[in-house]
C-alpha cells in the first residue's frame, strides 16, 4: 500500500510540472505588412497608421511589451545622414499585437532620422520608404526580448513635424528699423528671443541683445508678417512711450499695438529681456 501510494504521489508531482507554462527562447516573430503598404502615405498630424504582428513563441500566452520602431535604412544600423540617429522608437509600449501609431510621431522621427533640429533646417522631399519593425519583450524575463521582421511601407510623405522653441522679434532703433516680414528673416535671426529648449509652448520668450546707448527704443513681433498684423508694445497707437530703468530694471505689460519702448537714459551695454505672452509682461535687466 506504500508502494503504491508513492507512485501515485509522484504520478500527481509530475502532472503538475508537466501543465505549468515554461520560456522558450525564440529569434524572430512575424510583423504583417499592411495591405496598403504599397500606397502613398500623406502623414498629417492627427492620422495614425494601424499595424499588426504574431505573438512570439515562448511557450505561452504571454502579457508582453512591444514597441514599433522605424528607420530609413532596411539594416537598422546605418543613419541616414552622419551624426544622425539610425532608428527611433515610436511612442510607449502596447500589449497587444497590434497598433495604431501616430502619423505626428512618425513625421518627428523621420525629420529626427534626417538630422534636422530645427525648422530652418527641415527640407521639404519626395515620399519615400519607411522600414518599420516590432521589439517584444516579456518584463519579467531578462532574456526575452525579440526582434520582428522588417517591413517596409513604400511611399511615405512626411512634413515639417520638428519641435523647436518658439520665438518672437526684437524690432525698432537697435537693428535699424528694417521691416518685420518674410524677406528679413535671415536679418531677424539675431534679434529673437526663444522659448527654453525644455519649455517648448510656454509662451514664454528670452533674449540677450548689446544696445548701444541713444537706441533703446524697440516693440516686438510675433511674426515676420509685415509693420502691422503682429506687433506688440507699449501702447496701440504708432509713438513711442519713455521710461526709466529702477536699480537696473524694468518691468511693465505689453499690449496689441505699435507703440514702442523707449529708454532715453539707457548708457549702452546688455540687455536681458524676458516676454511672457501668457499675461502680457515684459521684464528687461541691465547687465
Amino acid at each position: 500500500m506504500l508502494f503504491f501510494a508513492l507512485v501515485a504521489m509522484l504520478a500527481t508531482s509530475s502532472c503538475k510540472q508537466n501543465t505549468e507554462p515554461s520560456f522558450e527562447k525564440t529569434d524572430k516573430f512575424e510583423l504583417n505588412r499592411p495591405a496598403m503598404a504599397e500606397q502613398y502615405y500623406q502623414l498629417t498630424p492627427d492620422g495614425v497608421i494601424d499595424l499588426d504582428w504574431s505573438q512570439p513563441a515562448w511557450g505561452f500566452a504571454a502579457v508582453a511589451d512591444y514597441q514599433v520602431q522605424v528607420a530609413l535604412n532596411e539594416d537598422f544600423t546605418t543613419p541616414y545622414v552622419a551624426g544622425a540617429k539610425a532608428f527611433m522608437t515610436i511612442g510607449d509600449p502596447v500589449h497587444q499585437c497590434r497598433a495604431s501609431i501616430s502619423m505626428e510621431a512618425v513625421a518627428t522621427a523621420m525629420c529626427t532620422l534626417k538630422g534636422f533640429k530645427t525648422e530652418d533646417d527641415y527640407v521639404d522631399a519626395p515620399a519615400e520608404k519607411l522600414y518599420v519593425r516590432v521589439v517584444a519583450k516579456v518584463p519579467q524575463i531578462w532574456n526575452s526580448e525579440v526582434t520582428s521582421n522588417v517591413i517596409v511601407l513604400d511611399k511615405v510623405k512626411t512634413y515639417c513635424a520638428i519641435q523647436s522653441p518658439g520665438k518672437i522679434y526684437l524690432v525698432g532703433a537697435p537693428e535699424g528699423w528694417k521691416g518685420p516680414d518674410a524677406a528679413m528673416a535671415d536679418h531677424y535671426k539675431n534679434w529673437a528671443l526663444y522659448e527654453k529648449e525644455d519649455a517648448i509652448g510656454s509662451k514664454i520668450y528670452y533674449g540677450t541683445f548689446d544696445i548701444p546707448a541713444g537706441s533703446a527704443m524697440f516693440r516686438f513681433y510675433t511674426a515676420l508678417t509685415g509693420w502691422d498684423a503682429d506687433s506688440w508694445g507699449s501702447q496701440a497707437d504708432d509713438s513711442a512711450v519713455d521710461y526709466d530703468f529702477t536699480d537696473g530694471e524694468f518691468a511693465g505689460t505689453l499690449v496689441k499695438g505699435k507703440g514702442s519702448f523707449n529708454f532715453p537714459n539707457w548708457t549702452g551695454g546688455k540687455m536681458q529681456i524676458t516676454v511672457n505672452m501668457n499675461d502680457n509682461r515684459i521684464i528687461i535687466k541691465a547687465l
